[in-house]
């Protein structure tokens, strides 16, 4: 296999959908794009839909939710959710984060060392966003989508033992989730790494999961209607017209909305239409590929750069292709080589 299709290697699966590369490409150049503007580089305002890094980062969430348990589902329908199978899924999430998320500490570690303005100040710092404890900077993501990784099995494992996928019951234990977790927001004012703060964004994203898995009729009713054809452009619409009136979407009362929509435009590429056709245009495809190493990389490419004598429209465009040079070597050497290295493996089993 070439590099060139390294990048691409899982396109030939059944369950893989392309769109769904390209969604995650517009997430993460959400953030990059939305760093740079912070640090005054770019032609976007900062009211711009496109510098909305945590509309991004939002985005990144829910399509985490629907990915994993969307398989989870069906192994559970599959009667293959056994202890193989377990070990399988949880090795397979550490090894997604946990080795690239070391290295980014020690690099920002030692940008800070080299008088780079960047968090992780101390090696004690390092441990402590490695044991999940704390989440400076880009890093408070990776402690709330991982512990959402412990969470979900543990809801659809009730949902398949208690509740037999019964559509009413789910329903209703969705409802009273999201509410009680919308108060808790309101009253306990949970800490930003605390996966409690977010859990309405994935679990907008593990409805389309159960949705789509387990009430086949109605999905296909919803994700090949004409209604839908248009919805991902619509939902953009929103978010454009929603951005220009919103200081920063840190505010809780955004995390529901803002997944609602995104759950929408994620349920869009299934119809073929333009906007499918734009999330499979393969150099968008390339960026979601690329997506997890760009996101962790981006602010010492960023640091770096800010500070060189140069013009700021050609600074913005050595920002960003170094940034896309360093997160397609990471991918090569790091990501690439973990995606195939399996410890644990589960085979088919007859049902």
């Amino acid at each position: 296999m070439s590099w060139a299709n390294a990048f691409f290697a899982g396109d030939d699966h059944p369950d893989h959908h392309k769109p769904l590369d390209g969604l995650r490409g517009l997430a993460v150049l959400f953030v990059v794009l939305g760093r740079g503007a912070n640090h005054g580089l770019g032609p976007f305002e900062l009211d711009n839909l496109l510098v909305r890094g945590k509309l991004g980062v939002y985005l990144f969430f829910v399509l985490s939710a629907y990915l994993l348990d969307r398989q989870i589902i069906k192994m559970f329908q599959l009667g293959r959710a056994d202890r193989s199978y377990w070990l399988y899924y949880i090795s397979r999430r550490v090894l997604r984060i946990f080795p690239l998320f070391f290295l980014a500490l020690i690099v920002f570690r030692l940008a800070n060392a080299a008088g780079f303005k960047v968090v992780i100040h101390s090696w004690s710092q390092l441990w402590e966003h490695l044991a999940l404890q704390r989440g400076d900077h880009i890093f408070w993501s990776i402690p709330v989508e991982f512990k959402y990784y412990l969470i979900s099995p543990i809801l659809l494992f009730f949902f398949h033992r208690f509740l037999k996928w019964n559509k009413l019951a789910i329903g209703v234990t969705f409802i009273v989730i999201i509410a009680s977790v919308y108060l808790g927001q309101l009253f306990l004012n949970p800490s930003r790494i605390n996966v409690f703060l977010y859990l309405n964004i994935f679990l907008m994203g593990t409805i389309i999961a159960v949705l789509e898995r387990c009430f086949p009729k109605f999905w296909h009713e919803l994700s090949r209607s004409k209604l839908i054809t248009y919805s991902g452009w619509l939902v953009i619409i929103v978010f454009t017209i929603w951005s220009k009136k919103v200081i920063n979407f840190k505010d809780s009362h955004t995390f529901l909305p803002s997944a609602a929509l995104w759950s929408i435009a994620l349920v869009s590429t299934f119809r073929p239409s333009k906007w499918s056709a734009l999330l499979s245009f393969k150099p968008l495809r390339w960026i979601g590929k690329v997506s997890f190493s760009m996101y962790l990389f981006h602010i010492p490419v960023l640091i770096w750069v800010k500070n060189w004598a140069i013009p700021s429209g050609p600074l913005w465009l050595i920002y960003l292709g170094l940034t896309a040079l360093v997160s397609a070597a990471t991918f090569l050497l790091v990501e690439r080589p973990l995606q195939l290295f399996k410890p644990f493996t589960y085979g088919p089993r007859s049902t």
